[in-house]
């Protein structure tokens, strides 16, 4: 965001510093400046490309939760496919014998260099174990397209536009009053076409770890059958985190997400709560609804690094190690109306955040509600 022509601004530069390293490109960044002639100065931005072993090679991916058991896969990232930031990824992951699936995305960040994203991706998931009464997806296969349109010039507060087209082929199993031949209702194949449209605010520093900034977004997303059994349903998203920077001691993050699910919605589209992108640490598996809410308290702290290791024949590897502490609050219903009636579970945690170029973020994390049994959380990807 440091321009040509401009006044040279500390906070900028130091912001400009982080968000480069957040990319998940460099192993080292550092931007300095010096005095040039006629009272101007020149801008040094300094850069170690990660090694080409974690940017273009195919690595082993295991995730745990307590809920879901282990996953278990591969994941094939190049970064900066042909430039400019590109990726081009392809993953498999299973989950014992419960199921398993597997993608291929193809993310471009500037289209012909113009600040305007666009996302390819083909999808394919198949259930192996199916369960005794529950619906269930049975198996689908699709891809969907989103675009994303800049309606800001600023770099440090951006707002975005973004569109999203998906077609999908499915097999489920639905239970439908008037149409089930048995308690476990029966399985229908639909085509479904389903059209998203999103508005974001963004102005975190950093999008793999932010240490301050606000990110705001809303979704909005319908699904509608095409070819089989009719259904129509939509689900809208809200979310809003605060990062309260403060100095040298961390980062606050004050966080509030919402969904809400309606029309003709499948039951197993019903949301619940627990996992480590939700209430870490709650684990009642009966509890469901079409309305959810969720607050969180983090508190984050860089305990170690960023600190460069030479590894000889591959290159510098860079490694942070965030120490994390959490309260996380939520809620359940049936409408959004209930909002102030509903039952709010409370848990807590403490976990580490480890960024590298392998994932680029793993998250170990530990919670529990009051007296239970904690919940152990092994993710690649951020939360916040």
């Amino acid at each position: 965001a440091t321009k040509q022509g401009g006044l040279l601004d500390n906070e900028l530069i130091h912001r400009d510093t982080n968000y480069l390293r957040g990319l998940g490109f460099f192993s080292d960044v550092a931007v300095s400046a010096e005095r040039s002639a006629h009272g101007g100065c020149r801008v040094l931005v300094h850069i170690e490309e990660r090694p080409g072993l974690f940017m273009k090679y195919p690595y082993p991916v295991v995730n745990y939760d307590i809920k879901k058991g282990i996953s278990y896969g591969l994941k094939w990232r190049i970064k900066n496919f042909r430039g400019v930031g590109e990726e081009f990824s392809f993953s498999v992951l299973k989950r014992r014998d419960r199921d398993h699936g597997g993608d291929i995305s193809w993310n471009i960040p500037w289209v012909g260099g113009k600040r305007l994203k666009f996302q390819f991706n083909l999808f394919t998931y198949r259930r192996l174990k199916e369960p005794v009464n529950d619906d269930f997806i049975k198996d689908k296969n699709g891809g969907r397209v989103v675009v994303g349109l800049p309606l800001s010039k600023n770099l440090v507060r951006q707002v975005w536009l973004t569109t999203l087209l998906s077609f999908e082929c499915r097999s489920s199993r639905l239970s439908i009053p008037g149409h089930n031949s048995g308690i476990t209702g029966e399985y229908y194949r639909q085509n479904l076409l389903s059209v998203g449209l999103g508005l974001h605010y963004d102005s975190r520093d950093n999008m793999l770890s932010p240490g301050r900034g606000l990110f705001s977004r809303v979704n909005v997303r319908r699904f509608a059958s095409v070819h089989g059994l009719d259904q129509q349903y939509i689900f809208y998203n809200f979310s809003n985190h605060l990062y309260l920077s403060l100095g040298r001691v961390g980062t606050v993050i004050l966080a509030v997400d919402s969904d809400i699910r309606e029309g003709d919605l499948p039951s197993f589209f019903e949301m619940g709560l627990g996992g480590a992108n939700d209430l870490r640490g709650y684990s009642n598996g009966d509890l469901k609804g079409t309305a959810k809410i969720l607050g969180t308290v983090q508190f984050r702290r860089c305990f170690f690094g960023p600190h460069v290791f030479n590894i000889p024949r591959i290159g510098k590897f860079d490694i942070t190690i965030n120490a994390v502490a959490f309260v996380d609050n939520a809620a359940l219903m049936d409408s959004i109306e209930e909002i102030g009636s509903s039952v709010y579970h409370t848990s807590g945690g403490f976990g580490i955040e480890v960024l590298s170029p392998i994932q680029d973020l793993i998250r170990i994390e530990a919670a529990m509600q009051g007296k239970g049994r904690a919940a152990v959380y092994l993710t690649s990807g951020a939360r916040f």
